[in-house]
């Protein structure tokens, strides 16, 4: 296994000076967490960089993890790939929302999206494999990657329009490519694929052998008509495809850590097995939350959730404008990847966010993390799920930078 030292290792213990280079990325530190613990110093300060989703949960979720919590359920390990109950209405769920005619068998539950992948790409990937990203991608997925001894492949999106590009796509697709990961409604682009976009990716990979990775965390958050269409669902993609999801987000419950993959069920079972190895499961309690809220949540629920951040979106991004950044507005999620190169001007992306910390106390995380070539990147990414006041707030503190 190759070894790198890397430049901290002078401070440890002899015995641990050399560390596996699949890991070595790593030592540049992690801005986004690093600018939250900034702006957390200030009074004041607001946060619009890490994607914490500061909003209230529903009910039945909060009391179906208090019962089991209360002795309502003996405090034990589940199966590692969850509770049957949960698996049931995670499936039940698939086939309401996402039209993939899935059953317990076809999901596991893991510790969120990032669980879901890890076990995936754990059991799928070898070293030497590449897995394509498009660009702007997830930064987790990006710096996640290496840590299966795979390369990640940055292709670009359109950047006019956030399209899929063919074009492109072919070019970076080669013998070594063994996945491609697609996240839609896309963090931090706000893209939603459609169904059109998604058909060509599905011709483009027929007769090879790649996989699918998918990651569907902002699912309930399109806008403007803009429908999600889950990739397994589109014919071309069916069984090359593995969906990987949270309640993160849907629930805001980003610190509860539970979400699932689902697919066929004889991978899924062998996903389910890494996974036990990593966590032997997820928090039973969580999970009991989630299952209630699954069962007893109306419609409703997820139809006003789309109105909400709609509302949002649109409010914060007028203020955005105003500011003078230049930005895509968003399909779905709750980001906005803005150009900030009329507020702040050439100044690079990570001094760029300290500036605007320094005048109006808001936090926002470089743009550069997005990119695979940061060279002359400009822009930063906001989100926008906060309370109502809040986001007034950090509006109003936005128009003042003019």
């Amino acid at each position: 296994m190759p070894r790198v030292t890397s430049a901290h290792d002078a401070s440890l213990p002899p015995v641990f000076r050399h560390t596996a280079a699949r890991r070595a990325h790593l030592d540049q530190g992690n801005l986004l967490r690093s600018l939250t613990l900034v702006i957390n110093k200030i009074p004041g300060g607001i946060n619009l960089g890490q994607g914490v989703c500061d909003l209230d949960s529903p009910k039945p979720l909060l009391e179906g993890a208090k019962r089991c919590i209360d002795g309502g359920d003996r405090q034990l390990y589940t199966p590692y790939a969850g509770l049957p109950e949960l698996r049931t209405a995670i499936a039940n769920k698939l086939r309401r929302h996402n039209g993939l005619d899935y059953g317990p068998e076809n999901v596991a539950v893991t510790s969120g999206s990032s669980g879901a992948f890890f076990a995936a790409g754990m059991t799928l990937l070898e070293p030497g494999d590449e897995v394509i990203l498009f660009e702007p991608f997830y930064s987790y997925h990006w710096t996640t990657v290496p840590l299966f001894g795979a390369t990640p492949v940055p292709v670009p999106l359109d950047p006019a329009t956030g399209a899929f590009d063919l074009a492109a796509f072919h070019k970076r697709l080669t013998p070594r490519t063994r996945a491609v990961v697609v996240n839609t409604p896309g963090n931090p682009s706000g893209k939603v694929w459609t169904q059109s976009e998604l058909q060509q990716l599905g011709e483009a990979l027929d007769g090879s052998n790649v996989m699918v990775l998918t990651d569907e965390v902002y699912e309930y958050m399109c806008f403007d008509g803009t429908r999600h269409v889950s990739p397994a669902s589109v014919a071309s993609l069916r069984e090359r495809t593995l969906t990987m999801n949270s309640f993160s987000k849907t629930y805001s419950i980003t610190g509860w850590r539970i979400g699932f993959l689902a697919g066929p069920a004889a991978i899924v079972e062998k996903c389910g097995i890494v996974f036990d190895q990593m966590e032997v499961c997820a928090s039973r309690p969580m999970q009991r939350g989630v299952q209630a809220a699954l069962e007893q949540l109306p419609e409703s629920y997820y139809a006003d959730l789309q109105i909400s951040y709609g509302k949002k979106r649109d409010m914060f991004c007028a203020a955005l404008a105003d500011a003078g950044f230049r930005f895509r507005k968003p399909e779905g999620a709750y980001y906005v990847l803005a150009d900030y190169g009329d507020v702040f001007g050439e100044l690079q992306p990570h001094p760029a966010v300290l500036r605007m910390i320094e005048r109006i106390k808001l936090n926002a995380v470089p743009g550069h993390l997005f990119f695979g070539d940061p060279t002359g990147v400009r822009s930063m990414r906001f989100q926008f799920a906060v309370e109502v006041p809040v986001l007034e707030e950090a509006c109003r503190r936005l128009r003042s930078l003019r």
